[in-house]
């Protein structure tokens, strides 16, 4: 069971890191022009859940209740960018007398933003942070923000009915050093804890984690549309039983405006890794081609990101370094005014970079919902999930998880100024 302490410090550096981006609105030159909006809700759901304590064997299926509250505040600059903090709880309750031991709540926290926010006229910052708590890990895999380039690499594997801590920082600071050349420098956290292990699907090794990096940039404007530039990053990552790591990468970015609506960025090198000597285990070195790449489409009604990415990451929650592989999308549509229709999935495959046969994971989620919004205070939706994992390795579990839930969502903006 995590300690009181543990929880009490971690509340309170969330409250500390979403006021201090609340207050990044004030800091930008043209504060006056920003508004603000409060966006408190409330949404239930009935589903059915064919694996509810996603085990490999033994699998029990449930219809249940979700009951989610949450609040968030978003502000908007003049130039149209939304810099957004929410919360929510979330508390399920599973029919079955077979599922009672299933129920579970899952407390989620996140500040993300749609683009650059302008601090001053030649800087501007690009925050992302998320914090998640759950005994669920199917819950987990749909919420983590895979593919988010601000972060470290998050894992979307699936822990079995093991409470799990999950906690990711990232900035991105860019600095107009004339009108064709841009400074880039980000620094970056992430955290993940485990209590409460069971053995229903993580099996043995589960192992607190720590990664902190950073990385720096610049680049050069050739056109309106083009771009290039130079990156180099370093990560350090601290397993709480097992030899740290160190991982350094060096390579190309670019960046391409399509359109008005569709762009692509991405960034290819290479990536080196050292693992630490420890008693009986010698210092180990791995390298391989890395690179992330992202493409994004926004209009009015319709917005697309396509990502994909092929890392070393030590998230892999055994303690062990990861070559990780993801490609993943998110799409949604409002085709009319009342109607609108989302469709968001990733696949991923991690393994060990050292061990033989440690870690090798592969998993894919998906989700697709169809909503209709007859009032401008409350929507419905019909909301279909699946889940599945593949282990090769000492670690995890197959396991297929299958869920569908009807929702009704009741929340209202309300303007503060």
């Amino acid at each position: 069971m995590r300690c009181l302490g543990y929880r009490r410090s971690g509340t309170g550096l969330l409250v500390l890191i979403a006021f201090v981006f609340a207050l990044i609105p004030m800091m930008a030159t043209d504060a006056a022009g920003i508004n603000m909006d409060a966006i408190p809700s409330i949404r239930l759901e009935e589903g059915w859940n064919s694996n509810v304590f996603n085990t490999s064997t033994n699998e029990v299926s449930s219809f249940g209740t979700r009951l989610t509250p949450g609040l968030a505040l978003k502000f908007t600059s003049p130039d149209n960018v939304t810099l957004q903090i929410s919360g929510n709880y979330e508390k399920v309750w599973y029919y079955s007398s077979e599922a009672k031991d299933a129920d579970y709540n899952t407390w989620f926290f996140r500040i993300d933003s749609t683009g650059g926010w302008a601090l001053t006229p030649t800087l501007s910052m690009l925050p992302s942070v998320y914090y998640l708590n759950t005994t669920n890990s199917s819950r987990r895999t749909n919420l983590v923000p895979s593919g988010d380039p601000v972060l470290p690499p998050v894992t979307i594997t699936n822990y079995g009915n093991t409470n799990t801590e999950d906690f990711g920082a990232g900035v991105n600071f860019n600095y107009l050093v004339t009108q064709n050349v841009t400074i880039g420098v980000n620094g970056n956290y992430s955290e993940q804890r485990f209590s409460d292990v069971t053995d229903n699907t993580a099996g043995s090794g589960l192992t607190n984690s720590k990664t902190t990096g950073g990385n720096a940039s610049v680049s050069y404007l050739f056109s309106p549309r083009t771009s290039l530039g130079l990156l180099v990053a370093g990560n350090h990552q601290t397993y709480e039983t097992n030899p740290d790591s160190n991982t350094l990468s060096g390579g190309i970015l670019f960046g391409y405006q399509f359109s008005e609506a569709f762009r692509v960025d991405g960034a290819f090198g290479m990536s080196y890794i050292r693992q630490s000597e420890a008693p009986g285990i010698p210092e180990q070195r791995a390298s391989a081609p890395s690179g992330l790449i992202n493409f994004n489409y926004v209009s009015e009604s319709f917005t697309a990101h396509v990502f994909g990415s092929a890392v070393y990451s030590g998230g892999s929650g055994f303690g062990e370094a990861t070559r990780l592989y993801t490609a993943g999308l998110a799409f949604s549509d409002q085709f009319t005014r009342e109607w609108s229709w989302n469709l968001s999935g990733a696949y991923q495959v991690s393994r060990s970079a050292f061990a033989t046969d440690a870690v090798d994971l592969t998993t894919i989620y998906g989700t697709a919902g169809l909503s209709y919004k007859p009032w401008e205070w409350g929507s419905l939706d019909l909301t279909g999930y699946l889940n599945r994992q593949t282990s090769d390795g000492q670690f995890g579990s197959d396991f297929n998880t299958y869920a569908a839930t009807l929702g009704f969502t009741i929340g209202k903006p309300y303007k503060i100024y």
